[in-house]
């Protein structure tokens, strides 16, 4: 019977991340200890935050939690860490989000990192000097210093070797899950109102502007309200100042922040989701609208299509006019919708459910270990 293994993860954006990262850290941690509880599962976090979607990792049967201690958390993170990991005779130790330790050469255990997307170096006029100057320094570092690689997607993979050289044979791609409620949870009672959906964030990558300029052109008696889940700063300011100047108020609704099971409902009522990104790592929300049978209007970008597979209309980036377009067919067209919820919510659910992530993950653990 194989032994049981003390493996440790960077837990900063576990802790104090609410999206993006901080759902991949959460739902990766809590299914690998769910699935494999025989195994001991260490939290590395500068400080602990306490919050609900964090209770599971606070019970000390399931984890043991590693802090700072008064050391300053920025500097403990990047170095002084590799001496608590030692300590503790981590067999693994996993950088959950781009980083390990820039020490890591004195890391006894076997290091591996997920990288999610390499965003920065594509649109770096989309992050601050600082951000940019940080993010070059840590992602490079640990591409070339982690003993494997975790990419999210072959488009992620694709990317680590065309811009930062690194070998396919240390790169390996495991898929992610999303949260366990949105193909558990079932079905409530439906809405009377039809809306089209956006969920993310809004920040000028994701191109939510795009859905604005083509609900312009969209014929005021063929238009579909749009609830919009998500927020931002200045693009967002942006974003609200060009649908009041078109005068289109009336078709757009913004939520704020809300819990899974309200989100739930939304996508079980939602026409189809429309996601017009123009890079992604991967694209949870895809994996999320289409378990609950409500397909998608996506771009060809980066792995938008890998994500979504045959649960969605492709658009090319940036291309309002099809949008329009595929934003008028979804609402009319019932047998289309009804083609490509089956058909994604297929393709899903063969590829992206929390048991498969963690045995992915797991069986890339025992061989990085030589077992």
């Amino acid at each position: 019977m194989p032994r049981s293994l003390k493996i440790g993860f960077d837990a900063k954006r576990l802790f104090h991340n609410h999206t993006g990262l901080g759902n991949y850290s959460r739902t990766l941690v809590r299914d690998l200890q769910r699935l494999y509880p025989e195994h001991e599962y260490h939290l590395f976090t500068p400080k602990i935050s306490e919050h609900p979607e964090v209770l599971y990792f606070l019970d000390r049967d399931k984890f043991t939690i590693h802090t700072c201690k008064g050391k300053i958390g920025s500097y403990w993170r990047s170095r002084g860490i590799t001496k608590d990991i030692n300590a503790s005779k981590m067999d693994i130790y996993h950088g959950l989000s781009h980083e390990i330790p820039l020490n890591s050469h004195t890391i006894e255990a076997k290091t591996i990192v997920t990288f999610h997307d390499l965003i920065y170096e594509y649109y770096p006029e989309q992050f601050g000097l600082w951000d940019r100057y940080m993010y070059k320094r840590k992602y490079r570092y640990a591409a070339q210093n982690a003993d494997h690689i975790v990419a999210i997607s072959e488009s992620t993979k694709k990317d680590m070797n065309n811009l930062y050289q690194v070998h396919p044979s240390r790169i390996s791609v495991v898929y992610q899950s999303c949260n366990p409620a949105f193909y558990n949870m079932p079905k409530g009672p439906t809405a009377t109102d039809d809306f089209l959906l956006y969920v993310g964030s809004l920040i000028e990558r994701k191109s939510f502007m795009l859905i604005v300029e083509a609900m312009a052109i969209i014929a005021e008696d063929k238009r579909t309200k749009v609830k919009v889940v998500g927020k931002g700063g200045s693009y967002a300011d942006r974003v609200k100042d060009r649908i009041s100047k078109l005068g289109l108020d009336n078709y757009f609704e913004f939520l704020d922040h809300i819990d899974n099971e309200a989100l739930i409902s939304i996508y079980d009522n939602a026409i189809a989701m429309v996601y017009p990104s123009i890079y992604e790592g991967f694209g949870i929300p895809l994996i999320e609208s289409l378990y609950r049978d409500t397909p998608v209007i996506t771009t060809t970008a980066s792995s938008l299509p890998e994500a979504a597979g045959p649960g969605a209309i492709y658009i090319e980036p940036n291309n309002k006019n099809a949008l329009a377009k595929a934003m008028i067919d979804i609402v009319l067209d019932q047998d289309l919708r009804s083609k490509l919820a089956r058909e994604g919510k297929t393709y899903v659910s063969e590829r992206y459910k929390d048991s498969t992530a963690a045995k992915g993950m797991m069986e890339l653990y025992w061989q990085l270990l030589g077992n």
